[in-house]
């Protein structure tokens, strides 16, 4: 695979010069991951920048009784590791291949001065660091003050954000009820009986992983407690 050609099309370095883009892929590997296998555990010693390139994984947090909560997910183009590239040498969360997926590794010193002379790249960590931080924000509200029916509704709009907004949006999920459940919060048993009611009551229609939205205003009342 062309390294170099592949991150051309990773919107994290956009804008950045060719002759940096040749430096930063000739010192870039990429390492393959098998759905299930660890990525970065919590506390590893690793100073490394990594960009999935194909597939999905999961960022989360466990707690010494086992309960996980994940925290983000990651497909194609998404960065992940700035801290462990720039600040700590511990990564803060787990990560976790939920399919198979193959994630570009950039040493951290090289994506860290390749930072410093390439405004373009910093801007581009800069953006994404700030919507991490909102996506955090959120996350933290959904948890903390709405109950289940609420948080599920509230990841259902995220979910169709990228559609027409028409009165029927399709949501196709890329995940398991049971990934979704730890997004949320919630056991898979409370979350069925939460889309099961939300059928019932005509707010939307389910079909294996493709949800559809029938009634937009209901989900938006039920999404901000009302």
């Amino acid at each position: 695979m062309d390294i170099g050609k592949k991150m051309q099309d990773i919107e994290l370095f956009s804008g950045v010069s060719s002759e940096k883009m040749r430096l930063l892929a000739a010192q870039s590997t990429y390492k393959k991951f098998k759905r299930g296998e660890m990525v970065i555990g919590e506390t590893d010693p690793i100073r490394s920048f990594y960009v999935v390139v194909a597939g999905q994984l999961k960022l989360y947090r466990s707690s010494a009784e086992g309960r996980e909560q994940t925290l983000q997910l990651l497909g194609p183009g998404d960065p992940f590791g700035l801290c462990t590239a720039f600040a700590t040498d511990s990564f803060p969360a787990s990560a976790m291949a939920i399919e198979d997926t193959t994630v570009l590794l950039i040493p951290g010193t090289v994506i860290e001065e390749a930072a410093k002379q390439e405004p373009a790249l910093l801007l581009n960590i800069i953006r994404i660091l700030s919507q991490r931080l909102k996506d955090s924000m959120n996350l933290i509200e959904s948890l903390s003050l709405k109950e289940l029916p609420g948080r599920v509704a509230s990841f259902l709009r995220h979910e169709s954000a990228r559609s027409s907004g028409d009165k029927k949006t399709t949501v196709e999920l890329t995940l398991s009820q049971r990934e979704m459940a730890k997004i949320l919060g919630a056991t898979p048993e409370a979350l069925s009986r939460a889309l099961r009611k939300m059928t019932n009551d005509g707010i939307i229609s389910a079909a294996g992983r493709v949800i559809t939205i029938l009634d937009q205003k209901a989900l938006e009342k039920l999404s901000e407690g009302e």
